[in-house]
């Protein structure tokens, strides 16, 4: 069969998804977009630079393989006539996009993206100029691209200077089938960390810098004695491990060195009490971060209220009062405080604002109607 010629309608349709980095297989929105692609009928291969991940939690029809995105990876593989057995073709932001673009226009197959991150500022990333323009032009060719808060639709168009019609569907940074809190779980977590069952435990997921309120939070634990709290750092220094395990907070500090799988961090929320999402980053995309926030979206659906940096697209936090706007360390001190003696309603509050304003269960669908879209001519 010629390569160039469309498989036959009864064969499985295959689709090709582009990752960053292999960490990201069962992030929340590639988990959606992979079980959206599943449930359409698609074999799926997702592909990522480095040794390929483990896709077995998704079942007998996704498959992972290894990519990477330079210029020389694309002379060598951008014209192989497998390309031409895939139907679509789609990544994260934003190196993938760029042979995510690529292959949709030699191939003719359809293509959409996932703008997860939005490389503008000072977060304009190392790639070259010339990366970075094909990234932006797979964008505008895309038959929608998706985003994770609505504050970043406009933000979004700027950037890669999308047409007005061109459709952006939001979906936030979150599991659409979250997994449900479990009061036991809570316990033998605080045994496990070693802290006192009733102690007000405060957590920071992810990023630990000074622009997630690294340093707020240390000195809160230095000022505050009856406070304990769990640190779940990604890609921190081996110096700046050192220096936290050497803080003199024994009992009360529990430091998560091993990097948890996407579901069992969620999990773990359950042993919370006040969940950290503080973005001071001045880069546009950290100014709306909203619902794109992965921790936040974790910490609202496991009942954990948080302490979130003031910008626009967190005002819904104040709205269903699940947590506390700051802009200083004062105002974290006393955020603190506040949540402490409002606690057991301010957990109510974040699961009514995780179905009422989050909403993963209702935006799924739409996801999947986007993706069962690029099949209409």
């Amino acid at each position: 069969m010629n390569p160039m010629e469309r498989s036959p309608k009864h064969r499985q349709r295959q689709a090709a998804h582009f990752l960053l980095v292999p960490e990201l297989l069962y992030s929340p929105p590639n988990r959606a977009i992979i079980e959206a692609l599943v449930e359409l009928g698609y074999r799926v291969h997702v592909f990522a630079p480095g040794t390929p991940g483990d896709a077995s939690d998704y079942g007998p029809d996704v498959e992972t393989h290894r990519a990477d995105y330079s210029m020389r990876w694309l002379r060598r593989h951008l014209l192989q006539p497998r390309w031409w057995g895939f139907d679509c073709f789609s990544g994260t932001s934003e190196d993938p996009l760029a042979v995510v673009g690529l292959l949709s226009a030699i191939t003719g197959r359809p293509c959409f993206s996932l703008v997860d991150e939005i490389k503008s500022g000072s977060f304009r990333g190392n790639s070259p100029e010339r990366w970075k323009q094909l990234c932006r032009w797979a964008m505008r060719r895309s038959r929608f691209t998706i985003v994770n808060d609505d504050s970043r639709v406009d933000l979004l168009r700027d950037y890669a200077s999308l047409p007005a019609q061109a459709r952006v569907v939001v979906y936030p940074g979150c599991f659409h089938q979250p997994p449900q809190p479990d009061p036991s779980y809570r316990k033998a977590l605080r045994q496990q960390w070693g802290l006192d069952e009733d102690a007000l435990v405060i957590a920071s997921s992810g990023a630990f810098n000074l622009t997630a309120g690294a340093d707020w939070l240390v000195q809160a634990l230095q000022e505050e004695p009856s406070l304990q709290a769990v640190i779940q750092p990604l890609a921190v220094s081996p110096l700046c491990l050192f220096l936290l395990r050497r803080l003199g907070l024994d009992r009360r500090l529990y430091l998560q060195e091993e990097r948890l799988g996407w579901q069992e961090a969620w999990r773990s929320a359950v042993g919370l009490d006040i969940g950290l999402a503080i973005y001071t980053n001045p880069a546009p995309q950290f100014q709306h971060m909203g619902t794109s926030s992965n921790r936040l979206c974790m910490f609202l659906a496991m009942g954990v209220p948080v302490i979130a940096s003031r910008q626009d697209s967190f005002r819904f936090i104040e709205e269903y009062d699940c947590g506390v706007l700051v802009e200083d360390y004062p105002q974290f001190l006393a955020a603190i405080r506040h949540i402490r003696q409002h606690l057991p309603q301010m957990r109510q509050n974040c699961f009514r604002c995780f179905h009422e304003y989050i909403m993963p269960p209702d935006r799924y669908p739409q996801l999947r109607e986007a993706i069962a879209s690029l099949t209409q001519t």
